[in-house]
């Protein structure tokens, strides 16, 4: 649907984001392109869900482009999902851009819905929370992917470009399948980048994956042995804006 408003809210939010012009101008390209509704288009897109992948009609370089994907992710105004078809970014909240600003084309009503109907509009909340819960996995499997390649390009900056999307499957995987969370999982990998040993055999996700329990009893064993517990440690992480 690409009639109605957006609305830009005077918010902290806001102001804060023009700090940062391309995620600024990236959030705006979202807004305008996302789904109002659930009706049938052609990408199968839901509502608040946008198809992107094009920076340069973003104006922006790809550099920049995945720069301002990962900060959006990272402050919670938008989660992203490759696709075969592209990526696609969903907006998380209204704190800058609300999408469903109608302009009046659709009165408000304080009528009280019928009992089948709110039904089904539970239904449809519950279900829109597991998919968002699902979406904020795969956003978080993204990113870690992307944490694990910035920490070996540290310190080999030639590392080859891997497929971050099969990166990603891996750590989905840890996720999911292992029940590891965002947090453990972050706090391993920056640990094995100042390790001696596991800097020069965790050289992607299927590795870190097989090695995961072994990473962190060793990990809790050397905070153990520097007075820090791996609660500790990982409280410490993200004191420090490391986490």
């Amino acid at each position: 649907m690409t009639t109605g408003f957006i609305k830009l809210n005077r918010s902290n939010e806001t102001l804060e984001l023009l700090n940062d012009p391309n995620a600024f101008v990236l959030l705006t390209v979202i807004a305008l392109r996302a789904r109002r509704t659930d009706e049938f288009n052609v990408h199968n897109l839901r509502c608040g869900e946008a198809l992107i992948g094009d920076h340069k009609k973003c104006g922006l370089t790809h550099c920049q482009y995945r720069t301002a994907m990962k900060r959006l992710g990272r402050w919670g105004f938008a989660a992203f999902k490759p696709t075969s078809r592209g990526t696609i970014a969903t907006l998380l909240d209204h704190r800058i851009y609300d999408i469903n600003d109608s302009g009046g084309d659709k009165p408000m009503t304080n009528e009280r819905q019928p009992d089948d109907k709110q039904a089904t509009t539970n239904k449809n909340e519950k279900k829109e929370k597991n998919e968002k819960k699902e979406e904020d996995s795969h956003a978080d499997a993204w990113r870690l992917g992307e944490v694990l390649l910035e920490s070996i390009l540290e310190s080999k900056p030639d590392f080859r470009r891997p497929n971050l999307t099969q990166w990603a499957k891996q750590i989905q995987a840890l996720l999911e399948a292992d029940g590891r969370t965002p947090e453990r999982i972050e706090a391993v990998i920056r640990w094995c980048r100042k390790d001696p040993f596991w800097s020069i055999n965790i050289l992607n996700p299927a590795s870190l994956r097989k090695q995961f329990d072994r990473l962190e009893l060793e990990m809790g064993r050397s905070a153990a042995t520097q007075k820090e517990s791996l609660h500790d440690q990982i409280a410490r992480l993200e004191r420090e804006g490391k986490l």
